[in-house]
């Protein structure tokens, strides 16, 4: 086979060079069985789909607690009456063995679930085919995984959490016919730093073993047997990759101070331990944005405070003294569990319209401030009202203990026109880039929609928000996707914003960057920009030789 590109869905970063290694489980033994030997076959079964349930759960103690509750979901479901029924259908009424039989229902069930058409449910329909083709080698006598070799790139048909958390860290990437970009599988592999590639449609099955691949889990692309030159540069960009990660940690303590010694604090979006240690390796000042709302997605009732409590202190245990931001639970939108599902309302509208459990987490991040240096951010503000409704709250639950610093996260262009007030009643602002950006350009970011940060329009809402916390006398950070891009990071300077939060894997990065601008030169840019007409025009002035230096 020459050189060919196989174009997929890009689900977590980075390349990855080596040698395909195919994920194809058989189900041993035969297919069907006579009918005076079913009843023995469906008790067979039944308990095969038990042990993987008790796997997993014990897979999950192993994981970080985002993680963990992502595989944990997995055995739940196998508790659920309706698959164990489907199991005994196809066994006792269909004939088949009990390998084949916990793959049909699995499927079936799967299937079922994927045709609601949510997004969310399509990523526990992946799930529930994993669990199957668990028990099915449970049944078959085939209970261990067999283990990839080193920097390989694994092809598979699908792959659930369990299965990528168990094949880790040998793989060097993974490539996958069908999944997507929010599955929990691609969720594990993101946390781990394992680049992934999704959709690749039925033609990765015609990549044989051994083959030499490049999988590029940014572009969204599997190149198989590729040329010397292409090789090489994927080589170049591993090196690098390693390289980079050694110089951040041994410049973690050099503070991110431009060339006019501007100091800009480089912060980390996290929602597990794992994260977190990447994150303080490359010299994060504490956690920028911590995700409460990711583990609990599978969730089926409010979390109650003793889960909030678990959550944080599993993340911040490993802090010290550094800040954490925690975001309470941004619920809504593409993040409804399933006793959500349906909700018009997301964020601190949301929570504000269940007290009861607000209450439950704000308890429990009182709790948690005791011992760190906790921030409480609310997401999707429009109205300083809301901020003051949270404060009073706030300080209902917490009794005598001192009130956590209070924050207000601008998103919408309704927390734009009222950020001046936004500001007096918050103790600092944060700029949610991903919502704000979709917001001003009315892209739907969630059904394809496409919005570009560097905006004009964006870029003027950010410097109104940059405005609103001077004017209050309160400190502004940006948390969204545009903190760590190469186009708005001197924009993001030149605006004054004190802070950014970035993903654990760009700290690094984000910190040398920094290092290298030149503040007074980002302002003029930033001013610039300001007066631009469209975001081409604003890629050519950054672009300038004059906009950064070397």
């Amino acid at each position: 086979m020459s050189e060919q590109e196989l174009r997929g869905v890009p689900a977590a970063p980075g390349v990855a060079l080596g040698v395909a290694w195919l994920l194809t489980p058989a189900v041993a033994g035969a297919r069907r069985v006579d009918p005076p030997l079913r009843d023995a076959e469906c008790e067979r079964a039944l308990a095969a789909l038990d042990a993987a349930a008790q796997a997993l759960t014990e897979l999950a103690t192993r994981l970080p607690a985002t993680e963990g509750e992502i595989v944990e979901a997995g055995a739940l479901m196998a508790g659920d009456p309706a698959l164990a029924e489907a199991v005994r259908r196809a066994v006792l009424e269909d004939g088949l063995a009990a390998g084949p039989a916990l793959v049909s229902a699995t499927g079936e069930f799967a299937d079922a679930i994927a045709a609601v058409g949510d997004e969310l449910l399509a990523a526990r329909a992946d799930d529930v085919r994993s669990l199957g083709r668990r028990a099915a080698a449970l049944a078959s006598g085939d209970g261990q995984p067999r283990r990839p070799a080193a920097d390989c790139v694994v092809i598979a048909a699908e792959l659930g959490p369990a299965d990528v958390a168990e094949l880790a860290p040998a793989p060097a990437g993974f490539a996958l016919a069908g999944g997507g970009p929010t599955a929990h599988a691609a969720i594990v592999a993101r946390s781990l730093g394992i680049p992934m590639v999704t959709g690749l449609g039925e033609a990765v099955h015609s990549v044989l073993a051994g083959t030499s691949v490049i999988l590029d889990g940014a572009a969204g692309t599997l190149t198989v047997e590729p040329d010397r030159k292409l090789a090489e540069s994927a080589t170049l960009s591993m090196r690098a990759r390693v390289q980079a990660a050694r110089r951040a940690r041994e410049l973690r303590e050099t503070p991110a101070v431009t060339v006019d010694e501007r100091r800009v604090g480089v912060l980390a979006n996290v929602a597990t331990p794992q994260e977190l240690w990447l994150a303080l390796e490359a010299g994060a000042e504490g956690i920028g944005l911590l995700r409460t709302e990711l583990a609990f997605l599978d969730a089926r009732a409010w979390p109650s405070e003793q889960e909030h409590a678990r959550l944080v202190e599993r993340v911040l245990s490993g802090l010290g003294a550094r800040p954490a931001v925690v975001r309470v639970l941004d619920f809504g939108a593409d993040k409804s569990p399933p006793f959500l599902n349906g909700t018009p309302l997301r964020g601190l509208e949301l929570l504000l319209s269940h007290p009861d459990a607000f209450a439950d987490q704000l308890r429990a991040l009182v709790a948690c401030a005791e011992h760190h240096d906790v921030r409480i951010l609310l997401p999707m503000v429009d109205r300083a009202d809301q901020v003051e409704e949270a404060r009073r709250l706030i300080d209902e639950v917490r009794g005598g203990a001192p009130m956590p610093p209070v924050g207000a996260m601008i998103e919408t262009p309704s927390a734009v026109l009222g950020a001046a007030e936004i500001a007096r009643s918050a103790d600092f602002l944060s700029v949610g880039t991903n919502d704000l950006t979709s917001s001003v350009l009315r892209a739907d970011r969630f059904n394809g929609g496409v919005g570009q940060a560097h905006h004009p329009a964006v870029l003027k809402a950010i410097a109104t928000a940059v405005q609103a916390a001077r004017t209050g006398g309160v400190a502004i950070e940006v948390c969204g996707e545009a903190a760590s891009d190469p186009v708005m990071l001197p924009l993001l300077v030149g605006l004054g914003v004190d802070e950014l939060s970035v993903g654990a894997a760009r700290v690094g990065e984000i910190r040398e960057r920094i290092r290298a601008l030149h503040a007074g030169e980002a302002e003029e840019l930033a001013q610039r920009a300001l007066e631009s007409s469209t975001p081409e025009q604003v890629e050519a002035s950054v672009a300038t030789p004059s906009a950064r230096r070397p």
